[in-house]
């Protein structure tokens, strides 16, 4: 705690990031040490909290939600407490997407090092926005392969992967929706401690949420339609099945009616009118030319009508 007092002695900005809440010293301590309010402290390690900002004396307590870091859909609660001259977070696991932020103020690039904690808060807020987009490029290149998929070859295992997919969309919509609205209150609230450079940075940030909510709707209203295209195209499918076996049957329906009539077993010689065909010299060829014109005249009726295309 010492070290922490002595580099807010030394540099304008402090960024303290703490992860997971195992170790309730330390965290009364840094409550301590940056004044933080009790409230927030408790909403900041309850990793159930909507994003949200809310302002206590001297500070303003922001929670948002990261993915991990691991490529999933899963999120993480981020809280910010940020004070003058000092930003605190608090991660719930290790694995973020800060890595780009400690590499600026590392080396100095941009303003980071000499820029007051709005700005630090707001270069960490939007790497957390930022790390959506390779989550919905990823759902973007699956959507892409599904849809080849489902137009050229339908499978069972295709609708699964859909659905799979629109509740992934789903999950991401719940987690980016509420960030509009955090980042429309940093801008258009006045907090004594956002200059109004950082709410030009900060509108930025929520084009950028507006612009995954975009991508978002639009992801699920193609996952829709290729639903919609997979059943029509199985609809189809079995339709062409269907008239396949509708015309097989129509085939054989006279030819079976032709065997069952010369299959009846009538005496001939009670009554010459008993199925005199049977003393025919060629009365058997006779009967499969009639079947055979039976057939024939039904396939060229059904070609005729185009009903083989």
């Amino acid at each position: 705690m010492a070290d922490i007092e002595d580099m807010r002695k030394d540099f304008a900005t402090v960024w303290v990031d703490v992860i997971q809440f195992g170790d309730a010293d330390l965290i009364s301590g840094l409550g301590k040490i940056f004044g933080l309010h009790s409230l927030a402290l408790e909403d900041a390690v309850n990793t159930h909290q909507r994003p949200k900002v809310e302002e206590y004396d001297d500070q303003l307590f922001v929670v948002a939600l990261m993915l991990d870091a691991k490529g999933s859909i899963d999120t993480e609660q981020v809280a910010f407490f940020i004070g003058e001259g000092y930003v605190v977070t608090f991660q719930e696991k290790r694995g973020d997407c800060f890595e780009n932020v400690r590499d600026r103020i590392r080396k100095g690039t941009g303003r980071i090092r000499t820029a007051s904690s709005d700005y630090t808060a707001y270069a960490l807020l939007d790497a957390i926005v930022d790390g959506y987009f390779p989550a919905l490029e990823k759902s973007g290149d699956t959507l892409e392969l599904l849809e080849d998929h489902v137009i050229s070859s339908p499978k069972p295992s295709n609708i699964t992967e859909l659905h799979h997919l629109k509740r992934d969309l789903l999950l991401l919509r719940r987690a980016i929706w509420p960030h509009r609205e955090l980042f429309n209150s940093l801008i258009r609230d006045e907090h004594p401690l956002i200059s109004k450079e950082t709410r030009l940075f900060l509108r930025d940030c929520y084009d950028h949420t507006v612009q995954l909510m975009d991508i978002v709707e639009t992801y699920r209203e193609m996952a829709s339609g290729l639903i919609d295209v997979h059943l029509s195209s199985v609809s189809m499918k079995l339709n062409e099945v269907m008239k396949v076996l509708t015309i097989v049957a129509t085939i054989f329906i006279p030819l079976s009616f032709i065997a069952s009539v010369y299959g009846m077993n009538f005496d001939r010689e009670t009554s010459p009118w008993n199925m005199p065909e049977l003393g025919w010299y060629l009365g058997y060829p006779f009967a499969l030319l009639l079947m055979s014109a039976s057939a024939g005249g039904l396939l060229w009726y059904i070609w005729k009508k185009g009903w083989l295309q």
